[in-house]
């Protein structure tokens, strides 16, 4: 038997799938009106959102403190900001500044990995490659999510997350081996690797920012700010090599429909705004639950966009033809992915083989039950 484990605050997580398909959306249509694509461009504006986002909520979360000044009125506003608990005191920190912006830095650099090598590398150097590569190798990053938080912040691993862990490893196995078996291209090898190391920093950009927001209490907004800062200082400095802002002029010159030169800027704006609404909802979603939720709101809606790829874009391809079977495997196993990921984070509660007993529902029930019992107990003694 299946239930649906609904929790409160879902509004982040769902938002943060909202920003992320329009950001999608947007680099499709991008592509599709002006063939423009594969830029490093990209990252600047990613982080000059996060940038921008992170000033202006950061600025309105200082002016919310501020205006907190009577006790009792903070204990009845419960300090809360767009959802959010902020103490107005300062809290001790267990690290010293120099390591804090340190770990800022290494979480803007991994975001700068990530984002180049979603945007730049893979697109330019492996266009013969699946254009859905790379969406049915994501769950390589919820798997690189959970050891790291095993490991580095002592995070259980229930019995119903080892069992979707599990199933999740094998659905990837599948599609890496399908991968071999259709794709058969020379440079596959390297394709994959550049993937993996995607997710692997992307997951390492999740941890870090994960242990600020958790063990050293930094407001979220000021985090974001200065990533941003970070971002745009290390995309300068590769800028040297590659002028992301060269490409873009190459395109407005050679583009003679002034109609396309218009929509062109509606969608860089449009990728403007949706990169920073999407890191706000990004940062907040891991601050209140975990790395491998903000994961499964990445890949919750990969099945879907398997099928556009099969149905607009002609992927799938084997010996230069589709191969139903071959998209037939990865649609199944993408589908497995996504519902496992939902049995991690307890969307989905599975009562078989004992795996609902660690759940938030199932442990919620037990304390109101105990609860009950106790109440029951001093009403007999009174």
């Amino acid at each position: 038997m299946i239930k649906i484990g609904i929790r409160n605050n879902l509004f982040y997580p769902l938002m943060l799938v909202i920003t992320t398909s329009i950001r999608k959306i947007d680099s499709i249509l991008m592509i599709k009106v002006n063939n423009f694509d594969a830029s490093l461009f990209f990252t600047f504006i990613m982080f000059l959102g996060e940038f921008i986002f992170g000033l202006i909520l950061f600025l309105s979360n200082k002016r919310f403190l501020k205006s907190i000044k009577d006790p009792k009125e903070n204990a009845i506003r419960n300090q809360r900001f767009l959802g959010i608990k902020f103490e107005k005191q300062k809290l001790k920190i267990p690290d010293n500044l120099i390591k804090i912006y340190f770990i800022i830095f290494m979480a803007a650099f991994f975001d700068f990995n990530v984002f180049s090598l979603q945007t730049y590398y893979l697109p330019r150097y492996y266009k013969s490659v699946s254009i859905s590569l790379t969406e049915r190798l994501r769950s390589a990053l919820t798997i690189c999510s959970a050891i790291l938080c095993y490991f580095l912040f002592r995070m259980p691993i229930y019995k119903h997350q080892k069992f979707s862990l599990i199933i999740i490893s094998i659905c990837l196995i599948i599609i890496v081996i399908t991968e071999y078996i259709y794709e058969k291209l020379q440079h596959l090898n390297l394709a994959l690797l550049f993937n993996f190391s995607l997710y692997f920093f992307n997951s390492c950009l999740d941890v870090s920012e994960k242990y600020l927001l958790e063990y050293n209490y930094i407001n979220p907004f000021n985090l974001l700010m200065y990533e941003g800062i970070f971002g745009l200082i290390i995309t300068s400095i590769f800028s040297i090599y590659i002028n992301p802002f060269k490409e873009v002029k190459e395109v407005f010159v050679q583009e003679e429909n002034e109609l396309k030169l218009y929509l062109l800027i509606f969608f860089l704006l449009v990728y403007f705004l949706s990169s920073g609404g999407r890191n706000i909802y990004r940062i907040l979603t891991n601050e209140l639950y975990s790395p491998m939720t903000r994961t499964l709101t990445d890949c919750i809606l990969d099945p879907i966009l398997l099928i556009f790829y099969f149905l607009f874009e002609e992927d799938f391809k084997s010996e230069e033809k589709q191969n139903i079977l071959f998209f037939i495997s990865n649609i199944i196993a993408s589908f497995l992915i996504v519902f496992c990921s939902c049995v991690y984070n307890e969307l989905f509660v599975l009562f078989c083989c004992n795996l609902e007993y660690d759940t938030y529902h199932q442990i919620s029930i037990r304390a109101s039950m105990i609860e009950k019992e106790l109440n029951n107990v001093a009403d007999i003694i009174n």
